[in-house]
């Protein structure tokens, strides 16, 4: 799907490609990699939900590949990091997070990411009329810095999308203990989270309501 069908389906949403400048308060393009053996395996071997999504923190055979290692080095300092996969059917904005360090995404699929900034969270409430769109094509990787709001990205087709991301070990693994509750988002260890006031199944689960505004939908086909 090409960019000015994507904006001519959207023109609710500010919708750029992540090679544009206007990427570049988000994140950046990791252009110097070889994904081919790495997104050669996942398409093999990672299904794609029919419904929802999925998220694994870390899958050990994505780990082992060696491009990983570079990235480890490169974007991380060479601390220690975990690997593993996201895909499903989102369309929808529902949430958005953020971590302490950055997120790095590896696209198997084309797909879009609806991201914000950090700095627009006032009282542990953000606008959705803030949000930006990119679309980030299959076989590209980016890096969403750690003040970059994101979340699920967004299929651009009926198959869904399927990504590899890469974060901080130990990312959205469970708390130690409850917090006090002095910052409403922590959900999990190094994940700041809210979501939608439409999201009423989390927040039961105790997940922070503080996107207002619409819930933004992304149109892939007429």
């Amino acid at each position: 799907m090409g960019l000015n069908e994507i904006r001519h389906l959207n023109a609710q949403l500010v919708v750029n490609e992540i090679f544009d400048d206007e990427f570049l308060a988000y994140g950046k393009v990791l252009g110097h990699y070889n994904f081919d053996e790495l997104l050669g395996y996942v398409n093999k071997n990672i299904g794609i939900p029919s419904y929802g999504n999925q998220y694994f923190t870390s899958n050990l055979n994505v780990e082992q590949f060696s491009v990983l290692r570079f990235i480890r080095e490169d974007v991380y300092g060479q601390l220690p990091i975990q690997a593993g996969t996201c895909s499903g059917q989102n369309s929808k904005l529902n949430g958005l997070e953020y971590h302490q360090g950055s997120e790095v995404v590896i696209a198997a699929t084309d797909c879009i990411h609806l991201v914000g900034k950090v700095q627009d969270i006032v009282n542990h409430e953000y606008h959705s009329g803030k949000v930006r769109a990119f679309l980030q094509r299959k076989g590209t990787a980016i890096e969403l810095y750690s003040t970059t709001l994101h979340y699920a990205p967004c299929k651009t087709e009926d198959n869904g999308y399927l990504t590899v991301v890469l974060l901080p070990l130990g990312t959205n693994e469970p708390l130690d203990e409850v917090g006090d509750g002095r910052n409403k988002l922590v959900v999990k260890k190094n994940k700041f989270l809210m979501v939608h006031s439409s999201q009423h199944e989390k927040i039961a689960a105790g997940v922070h309501p503080g996107i207002i505004g619409e819930n933004i939908e992304v149109q892939y086909k007429s």
